[in-house]
């Protein structure tokens, strides 16, 4: 009778058990993580990358020795021509960059995650280059936009923001309104010396990439090439280089007529036929000039 009653309690203990592990089965392909959650293999690769970084630190170079420099490359892609302000000498553009480097701590094994190869992870949460346009016109910390960051098993990282970039670009109108202006953009490290961290273009394409550029209704871009520049300062015997786009772009003189024609503000219209008596002036508005007739 014991024997029965001991039987049934150890067919029922086996039931429940069975019952329990049922709820925390994993989908498949995946594995049960902190709080019986089950995590796809994508999901799992993320969480153990940031776990690394949190670990590790986003401060400091992503390097196993000191001495190894990170390769950076970067491109410029110019997708719109703002405004050029001719009074304050600043050039104001809409930008794609890409920048393109490797982070060992985040490479990994991607047969271990069920062959995921890539992942996207907040920029935010690992290491980035502190690239900066030199030559800025305005007071904003950050001059990239959030992205995330594309991530591929052997630690290469692809980082694409975009950015509004106001750079200082010396305007001469000397020609106005047919007149050319060259503009440039200097990129670089802010704390970087090029041993640490060096700098090149992307796809090895030294000039701005203009497939995303919606023309201007103002200025004709004439050539935008780019150049790398090595540079020894009296201070310190490290080389600091840094990558410059140049923008050579020409009005449209038809914007100018349209301008002009559409944006008088004043005028005093002569009292009788006899101009030789009247004054009268037109104030354009754009460029700040007026023009006078007088006796």
């Amino acid at each position: 009778m014991c024997s029965t009653y001991t039987g049934v309690l150890l067919v029922l203990l086996c039931l429940l058990h069975l019952c329990n592990t049922n709820k925390h089965l994993a989908i498949p392909g995946s594995r049960v993580g902190k709080g019986n959650l089950a995590l796809s293999h994508e999901k799992r690769l993320i969480k153990d990358l940031i776990d690394t970084y949190k670990e590790a630190g986003v401060t400091g170079r992503p390097v196993k020795n000191s001495s190894e420099p990170i390769s950076l490359k970067y491109g410029l892609g110019l997708v719109q021509i703002l405004r050029l302000d001719e009074k304050n000498q600043v050039l104001t553009i809409r930008a794609w960059n890409r920048l393109i480097w490797t982070d060992y701590l985040l490479s990994w094994n991607s047969s271990d995650y069920g062959g995921v190869s890539e992942v996207r992870v907040p920029a935010k949460d690992i290491w980035r280059p502190d690239l900066v346009l030199y030559n800025y016109a305005d007071d904003r910390l950050s001059e990239f936009r959030d992205a995330l960051c594309v991530v591929s098993e052997n630690g290469e990282v692809l980082w694409i923001p975009t950015s509004i970039f106001k750079s200082a670009c010396s305007i001469d109108i000397t020609n106005f309104p047919f007149d050319s202006q060259i503009c440039h953009l200097k990129f670089g490290s802010w704390s970087y010396d090029g041993l640490k961290l060096d700098i090149d273009f992307y796809q090895d394409s030294p000039h701005i990439s203009l497939t995303d550029y919606v023309p201007s209704n103002e200025w004709d871009v004439l050539a935008h090439p780019g150049r790398k520049n090595v540079i020894f300062y009296p201070c310190c015997t490290q080389p600091f280089p840094d990558l410059t786009f140049t923008v050579v772009i020409k009005r449209q003189v038809k914007s100018i007529l349209l301008t002009l024609q559409t944006n008088v503000t004043q005028v005093q219209a002569p009292k009788s036929s006899d101009l030789s008596y009247q004054n009268y002036w037109l104030e354009i508005q754009p460029y700040a000039a007026s023009c006078y007739i007088t006796d």
